[in-house]
């Protein structure tokens, strides 16, 4: 491999203006979680004129395969129904899995939050300006920059395979409704259609270091109930946003506790759970009624080993718990291709422990492509990962352009410098010595 790296390094700098093109054409399309049809139809389109095999999934994702010549020796026909053309990936990679070849799984999703305050952006949210160095606009970090480089790369590592044999097949899978519900999209690949691959790498910004595990997600409900009654006699009434002012304390009360108890080192991040109460609302809303109901969101970033029950029971533990009930939030969104969702908002913590073979493979290849040693840390946020390693246990890295701390807000970017080291090794993992 030590002549492959400093090849492959001169081969992207001479695509790397294609990789830009590709990436422009992807943050001008507003991809709104549901409404990724359009990103969809530019991937797939993509992927037929660069003669690699993929396909859309019932609920919209693009899945793209990289297998040996021998395998699959071009793309799918672009007339071919969706149904026929994930019929005919299937079989391709059934015949991987024949010729015993190890399965690395790409993640990366579509969807986009909205850009908010547009007129505060100093670069048009979906314009993808060039400036510094780095390209701005809503989705450039989180994440069609990692989107982007992916999809580029398989077409690099395919005009590699003609010198030298893949090491492994790549499973490209561009998932819709990540933003709405994490892991949904990713478990109708893994789950339903059964294509289960051997580790993930996840392109979820990571400053190009090693993200090796994440806490889990929670999402629920706060409900109160009341008596109404007028305001100029509100002892005649129950009053509900009371209740919920009083259980929003709680949530907050259990919040500090967790910080007091762990503090803000990173190392300890999945010890911590995190509460945060983010919006909440009273009926009727007027001014001249004691509201009979109120309602409170809480989103809650789950230390490892937490869960719903968990969660609720330190809060009724902790005493004076008034009459609200919790409920947890389930994702029903619709994809755009009409398949409905019912998804429970609740996902576990997961790690791969730096002991794992597949850290050693992903440091490894690593350092022969971009001649560096990576850092390893925990995500705060949320992932795909939540499924394939949080519920399927399949071994789950990240490593991605971006800086997550840029995410969804108001001029978003990512470092072009990012993007050349991403493409370099995603290009390359195919093709790296070792094993997972």
């Amino acid at each position: 491999m030590t002549e492959l790296a400093p090849y492959l390094r001169n081969l992207v700098e001479e695509r790397l203006p294609e990789l830009l093109l590709l990436f422009e054409d992807c943050l001008k399309i507003q991809s709104f979680s549901g409404r990724e049809q359009g990103l969809a139809n530019l991937l797939l389109d993509f992927f037929r004129r660069h003669h690699l095999p993929a396909a859309r999934t019932p609920r919209g994702s693009v899945v793209a395969l990289l297998a040996p010549a021998a395998i699959s020796p071009g793309g799918l026909p672009p007339s071919l129904p969706d149904a026929e053309a994930v019929a005919r990936l299937n079989s391709l990679l059934q015949t991987v899995r024949n010729q015993k070849l190890p399965v690395l799984a790409f993640n990366a999703h579509m969807d986009v939050v909205e850009p908010g305050e547009g007129t505060r952006w100093e670069h048009p949210p979906f314009a993808a300006t060039i400036a510094n160095d780095r390209v701005y606009g809503r989705g450039t970090c989180d994440m069609k920059g990692a989107l982007a480089t992916m999809a580029m790369s398989l077409v690099l590592a395919q005009a590699l395979s003609a010198d030298r044999p893949l090491q492994r097949a790549i499973l490209a899978c561009f998932v819709t409704e990540e933003e709405a519900g994490e892991g949904l999209a990713f478990k109708e690949i893994i789950h339903d259609l059964q294509w289960r691959p051997d580790a993930v790498i996840l392109g979820e910004p990571s400053e190009m270091q090693i993200a090796r595990g994440q806490r889990g997600k929670l999402e629920f409900l706060l409900h109160a109930h009341g008596k109404r009654a007028h305001t100029s006699v509100p002892e005649v009434g129950e009053n509900a946003a009371y209740k919920i002012a009083r259980a929003i304390l709680s949530v907050e009360a259990l919040d500090r506790g967790e910080f007091r108890a762990v503090g803000p080192d990173p190392q300890r991040l999945l010890e911590r759970s995190t509460l945060v109460a983010t919006s909440f609302r009273t009926v009727p809303f007027t001014k001249s009624s004691v509201p009979d109901n109120a309602e409170a969101h809480v989103t809650v970033r789950l230390a490892k080993g937490e869960t719903f029950e968990s969660i609720k029971q330190k809060l009724f533990d902790r005493g004076g718990w008034p009459e609200v009930d919790i409920d947890l939030v389930t994702y029903r969104g619709r994809s755009y291709t009409g398949q409905e969702a019912d998804w429970p908002a609740c996902h576990p913590a997961w790690e791969v422990p730096a002991s794992h073979p597949f850290f050693a493979f992903l440091r490894g290849a690593m350092r022969d492509i971009l001649a560096r040693d990576p850092t390893d840390r925990i995500w705060p946020f949320s992932t795909d990962g939540v499924y394939s390693a949080g519920h399927e246990g399949i071994p789950t890295l990240g490593v991605g352009p971006g800086r997550e701390d840029v995410a969804h807000v108001v001029d978003e970017y990512v470092e072009i410098g990012h993007l050349r080291e991403a493409l370099a090794l995603y290009s390359f993992l195919p093709f790296a010595p070792g094993t997972f």
